[in-house]
């Protein structure tokens, strides 16, 4: 005979998702993930480049900490508001306009080779890719523990991959069909003031 040990639980009963919030997070996870892992992968050369070698090379370093760190935030603070899981997605479309714009501007954006501009399109690159990590953990975590379906996690999964798809094909179109971005040759002089 084999004794079953009943777990304690707590007292606390779990919240269930409404089905308007989980389509409202898998919108906002397709957002997202269009703008962070669709679009602005491609044009990461075309917004950093014109602010020197340098600057996309401290960019490809500090990128990868943004999602560990992002991680790390989500640990501290387990359980974040729907608010705040809104304003934090429109701030990050804010900072993907921004690069964006700054991108489009190419090979002669505003501060171009200078040390501020470098400082300024890094940090806002950084603080975008944190953001974007956060919500993306921040989303999961809300649908894998309050979605009563066992499939939540799998829409989930699928409107990331919708997200890369709804972004790279635009993006694709916009740089190589269309011409849209400059690319910056390194060693020519491009900005006179």
């Amino acid at each position: 005979m084999v004794n079953v040990i009943k777990s304690r639980t707590s007292s606390k009963s779990i919240q269930h998702m409404p089905r308007r919030l989980f389509f409202l997070f898998l919108i906002l996870n397709t957002v997202n993930s269009t703008i962070s892992f669709g679009c602005l992968p491609s044009l990461s050369t075309y917004a950093l480049l014109p602010f020197g070698q340098k600057a996309f090379y401290y960019w490809s370093v500090l990128l990868p900490i943004a999602y560990p760190l992002a991680l790390l935030l989500s640990i501290y603070w387990k359980h974040v508001s729907n608010h705040v899981i809104v304003l934090q997605s429109i701030f990050n479309w804010l900072l993907a306009t921004f690069i964006f714009i700054i991108a489009r501007q190419s090979p002669c954006p505003w501060l171009a080779d200078t040390i501020q501009g470098a400082l300024m399109i890094i940090t806002v690159w950084f603080i975008m890719s944190l953001t974007s990590g956060f919500l993306r953990i921040t989303i999961g975590n809300r649908i894998k523990s309050e979605w009563e379906d066992d499939k939540g996690m799998f829409y989930y999964g699928g409107t990331v991959q919708l997200g890369l798809l709804l972004g790279t094909i635009p993006i694709y179109i916009l740089i190589n069909v269309f011409g849209v971005f400059i690319d910056r040759k390194p060693c020519r002089a491009y900005c006179f003031s």
